[in-house]
């Protein structure tokens, strides 16, 4: 519970699989490489939404990027640049957290940019999320099922950034920020690398209450700690009884 931040305030971007306050942490998914993705479906006209990864160390300096441009690099592969979806169509990068270590990197920031300028709340379809692949590139079957985490963007903005993925304590950032100010070349990650590497400062460092502080104030005020769970009354767990994304629940009753 102490990765998980208490809800205050919930102005989240977008929706999601699984509701978390900003800057929350999540345990990075099982397997040898990572892989991100986004799926977009056109609007009203043509629409290129291009996915793109920054990587910094760990005293947040600039190491290196995948993108369109750039699509191989650090044990990463980018799909390739899709620049029109009437039916829906996919980008995703996989990268792999020990080469990327080896190199130095600590945060890879995952981030969306809309190339043909339409805000996000216009497309019928567009959503971001991560799952474990065995190997990169691998031409597995990419399957919905196997997806850890959605989110659903649909901000009045042309650049958002989902998540930020720390591959030195395996854990992933909940970032859901729609960047609002516009680059005033082409909107693409390198005119954007100013705002990235701020918000991946303000995230990285964040330091706010969390929920193990919070329930444990309510369990010394109104009962006490059980000695198993079997003689629990209520539990809080991140699998079970109340969770993290009992967000509801959460500030209904113990705010």
């Amino acid at each position: 519970m102490k990765d998980y931040q208490v809800p205050f305030a919930l102005r989240s971007a977008s929706k999601s699989l699984r509701t978390l306050v900003r800057g929350s942490r999540l345990s990075l998914p099982d397997g040898e490489v990572l892989r991100f993705f986004i799926w977009w479906k056109n609007g009203r006209s043509r629409v290129d939404i291009d996915l793109s990864a920054t990587m910094y160390d760990e005293k947040f300096q600039y190491v290196d990027l995948l993108s369109y441009y750039s699509l191989k690099n650090f044990g990463g592969h980018h799909s390739g640049d899709i620049v029109d979806a009437p039916h829906g169509a996919a980008e995703f990068i996989d990268v792999t957290p020990e080469l990327c270590r080896q190199k130095g990197v600590r945060y890879i920031v995952m981030s969306l940019h809309s190339f043909t300028e339409q805000p996000y709340c216009e497309l019928p379809e567009c959503f971001a999320g991560w799952m474990a692949r065995s190997a990169p590139n691998s031409g597995e079957i990419f399957e919905p099922s196997t997806v850890v985490d959605k989110v659903d963007v649909a901000a009045n903005t042309r650049i958002c950034l989902p998540a930020i993925f720390d591959i030195v304590d395996g854990k992933v950032i909940w970032a859901d920020i729609a960047l609002t100010q516009h680059p005033r070349v082409y909107n693409n990650v390198q005119s954007s690398l100013r705002g990235v590497s701020l918000m991946l400062r303000t995230l990285a460092q964040l330091r706010k209450p969390d929920l193990h502080t919070l329930f444990d104030l309510h369990i010394r005020a109104r009962g006490h700690h059980a000695a198993n769970l079997r003689e629990a009354d209520t539990v809080f767990a991140v699998e079970h009884g109340i969770t993290p994304f009992d967000l509801d629940h959460i500030k209904a009753d113990f705010l």
